[in-house]
């Protein structure tokens, strides 16, 4: 089997590069820190670059089609395929994670711990996401608003972190009257 030449790795990495820049465009990627306007305008310089090692490399007459192709233009490094996609999914899963009962409780619970249990068990985090995706949200922060399209993951994290403070000793906790009515029994249940 005869080996690669150089010349043709540059073709099939300038296809590839090519191929990327147009589903990122189009569909939007999952980078969790930046955007996708960033991410296109890598994949614009590596086009550029490989068209560069072509002629570097090979004859104009040896030239492979997809190096006439026009190369990407640079994008706004803002730009977001799918921003409105993304702004109602963020919706929803600010929803979908406010009403959630593990949720909910975490955040009864949160100041009824020791800070060293706090942190062993990650029991903020739950508030945390939810905070941080309201502010998303609030500053139309895109990349951000994209972490948490699908909330399943996180709300393993808030069934999670739930389980382990039901569980956790009641020497590790403040128990309060919201603690024990939230436990114990129904509203229409206390004696006063």
């Amino acid at each position: 089997m005869a080996k690669k030449s150089a010349t043709d790795d540059y073709e099939a990495s300038l296809k590839k590069s090519f191929s990327q820049w147009d589903n990122l465009y189009k569909y939007g990627g999952q980078d969790p820190f930046w955007s996708d306007g960033c991410n296109l305008n890598l994949i614009r310089s590596h086009i550029l670059n490989y068209k560069r090692l072509i002629t570097e490399t090979m004859t104009p007459e040896r030239y492979p089609e997809i190096y006439y192709r026009q190369t990407p233009p640079e994008v706004d490094r803002n730009y977001m395929a799918r921003a409105s996609d993304i702004r109602i999914n963020a919706k929803a899963s600010l929803d979908c994670f406010k009403s959630n009962p593990d949720y909910q409780y975490l955040c009864r619970q949160a100041n009824s711990l020791r800070p060293k249990d706090e942190r062993l068990y990650n029991i903020r985090l739950p508030v945390n996401i939810v905070k941080g995706l309201e502010k998303a949200i609030a500053d139309n922060d895109l990349v951000t608003m994209r972490r948490y399209e699908n909330p399943e993951r996180d709300l393993e994290s808030f069934a999670s972190a739930a389980h382990y403070l039901r569980d956790l000793p009641p020497e590790n906790r403040q128990l309060s009257l919201f603690d024990y009515n939230d436990e114990n029994t129904e509203d229409d249940e206390l004696e006063w």
